[in-house]
């Protein structure tokens, strides 16, 4: 049985080598390249100020909770526009990232009237893909899989197609708008997609469908639905607490999607779990041990008057910066709060049902938590530090 001093100590080491393999790294934890830009038709996509696809590289600029800064971000248009970014690195699925959590997609969305159960926010949904040929490019031999989020429970029945035309005379197929006509396009053209639901999603403000008091998330695993926040707020106040923490540092640290508001020391944005991820076609699980590439989609169809399309605004998507086994609470220790949690997480040898949010308890990687995860639980506990 080791001693308090010597758990603090060993862990204290384990960090330091942490510490020192990051500093030896050289990939860059946001999206680096634009693989393609094909946005559908909508009011932004002959705007240079929100069509330059490299606005998605690189760290977002975050607004805050009570209004978005619009000074990076790219819109893709109506339903089935989309954008598709690579990284540098394959964004691994780790366990022992915070909450499990393996990336995050920052938009412009942000709370109305500052009310976090009310979403001023423009959905679209998430795909990745594996690079397994290492060709640096996505071929039709390597799938996309699909983040299914909260409401895609059933993507063959949810997938739409819509024809769009550039004969502005002829109500038949939309545009009517000459200035909607995405750049490169003639002619008769189709885009599809897995529609969200219209009556939460074909709105620019979305209610969290648990109610307005809620304190779960009803919406989750879709890009731009949580406000981005402002470099070094760590309290999600509007005001920066640390002026001196990097982009990579804040930026990489997710919110916990399935609970209203943002948690404190996240830099907003919304994250999702490798682990998430389905085969379209069939709904069973991608079982990817990564992604290289990451496309987002315009899921909603609708238009509203003189806001035009409801479509995403997209400013980063960024690797989630690695975490410790057991902390449930992504504070940099192993306290009784994170017992708390590996005690609701327990679920005996053999389970086949070990709940995503668990998944940091599962120490030696066998999908349950039993008395050997408990076991390597006692040996990394720090204390509250």
């Amino acid at each position: 049985m080791f001693s308090t001093r010597t758990i603090i100590t060993m862990a204290a080491t384990v960090m330091t080598v942490l510490v020192i393999c990051a500093d030896d790294t050289t990939a860059d934890p946001f999206a680096t390249e634009v693989i393609d830009y094909t946005p559908a038709p909508g009011q932004h996509v002959n705007n240079s100020a929100f069509s330059d696809p490299s606005r998605a590289l690189g760290p977002p600029i975050g607004g805050g909770t009570s209004s978005a800064n619009n000074s990076s971000l790219i819109n893709f248009g109506g339903f089935g526009g989309s954008v598709t970014l690579a990284f540098d690195h394959t964004v691994a699925d780790d366990p022992a990232n915070p909450l499990g959590l393996d990336a995050i997609v920052f938009g412009n969305a942000f709370w109305l009237s500052g009310n976090p159960n009310l979403h001023w926010a423009e959905c679209g949904y998430i795909e990745i893909c594996r690079d397994w040929n290492g060709n640096g490019g996505p071929d039709d031999d390597e799938l996309w899989y699909l983040i299914p989020g909260s409401h895609i429970s059933d993507p063959p029945e949810q997938f739409e197609s819509q024809v769009w035309d550039d004969d502005f005379g002829d109500p038949t197929y939309p545009p009517a708008n000459p200035g909607w006509w995405p750049p490169g396009q003639s002619g008769m053209w189709q885009t599809g997609a897995f529609r969200l639901p219209p009556e939460i999603f074909d709105s620019s403000v979305i209610e969290n469908p648990n109610g307005a008091d809620a304190v779960d998330e009803g919406v989750y695993g879709y890009a731009d639905y949580t406000p981005t926040l402002i470099l070094g707020d760590l309290d999600g106040d509007n005001v920066v607490d640390d002026p001196e923490i990097t982009p990579e540092e804040f930026y990489t640290t997710p919110d916990d999607p399935f609970v209203v508001g943002i948690r404190p020391g996240s830099g907003g944005g919304d994250a999702f779990d490798i682990a998430w991820a389905i085969d379209p076609d069939t709904g069973t699980a991608a079982d990817l041990d990564g992604f290289d590439f990451l496309r987002i989609t315009t899921a909603t169809h609708a238009i509203i008057g003189p806001l035009g399309e409801v479509s995403p605004e997209i400013d980063a998507v960024a690797d989630v910066a690695p975490g410790l086994m057991g902390d449930a609470d992504a504070d940099g220790d192993l306290d009784l709060i994170d017992f708390a949690a590996f005690v609701a997480c327990v679920t005996g040898a053999g389970s086949a049902n070990l709940p995503a949010a668990c998944r940091t308890m599962d120490f030696d990687g066998d999908a349950d938590v039993d008395s050997t995860d408990f076991g390597s639980f006692q040996d990394a506990h720090t204390g509250a530090l």
